[in-house]
């Protein structure tokens, strides 16, 4: 299977619109690499690793309204760096290892919950092409997650003799000024403070996540 660096991408970095929200930014991508079986990963643009999530008034419509009055970011991209080729019947994987519990993804073009987003797996399977999903919150404060990206069979299960790699991807929402969330359609409930990417990172040392690979 190979995979090939489309040259387009139907969402844009300008104003939103009712129906068309966008990504928030220059384009950051996290280019994916296998060599020699082996995963590596990359921000394009190391100084974009931490982005800005942007307001909205609430009338994105259809699929898109899962962002509606949240924070919310797509200019992270899962980019192939190159060709990539992998064994037949495979895939390339991400998996949510850890992160701030009030960040939420959906799938860049469906909109639907991914990587552990109410309920959903954690593990999402990539299509090799260009795709920026959707992060959002209704926090505001510091956020970051961590993935690893492995090759997996078709049921999403790692392939011997193959080894994964881990990449960070930080958040900005405005500073955090009282510690409580705001509830779609209404009030606001008490919510636990969002860990900064430095104590993410404590925690995530301490999870053994810091030097974790996969074969």
């Amino acid at each position: 299977m190979r995979y090939l660096i489309p040259l387009t991408i139907a969402i844009a970095a300008g104003s939103a619109t009712a129906s068309n929200p966008t990504l928030g930014g220059p384009m950051s991508h996290l280019l994916v690499t296998v060599f020699n079986n082996e995963v590596f990963l990359s921000f394009e643009s190391p100084s974009m690793s931490t982005v800005t999530m942007q307001d909205n008034d609430g009338t994105f419509t259809a699929g898109a309204s899962v962002l509606n009055n949240t924070g919310y970011n797509a200019q992270f991209g899962w980019l192939a760096n190159g060709f990539i080729s992998i064994p037949p019947s495979s895939g390339i994987f991400v998996r949510h290892l850890a992160g701030s519990p009030h960040l939420s993804v959906h799938e860049e073009t469906s909109f639907q919950p991914i990587l552990g987003t109410d309920g959903s797996s954690d593990v999402w399977q990539w299509d090799g092409t260009m795709t920026h999903n959707w992060y959002s919150t209704e926090t505001h404060g510091e956020h970051a997650v961590r993935y690893e990206v492995f090759v997996g069979d078709t049921l999403g299960n790692p392939l011997a003799g193959f080894t994964s790699s881990t990449i960070d991807l930080h958040f900005e929402y405005g500073p955090d000024l009282s510690g409580r969330i705001g509830v779609r359609n209404g009030g606001t409930v008490a919510a636990p403070p969002t860990p900064t990417p430095g104590t993410l990172a404590c925690l995530l040392t301490g999870m053994g996540f810091i030097t974790k690979r996969r074969r």
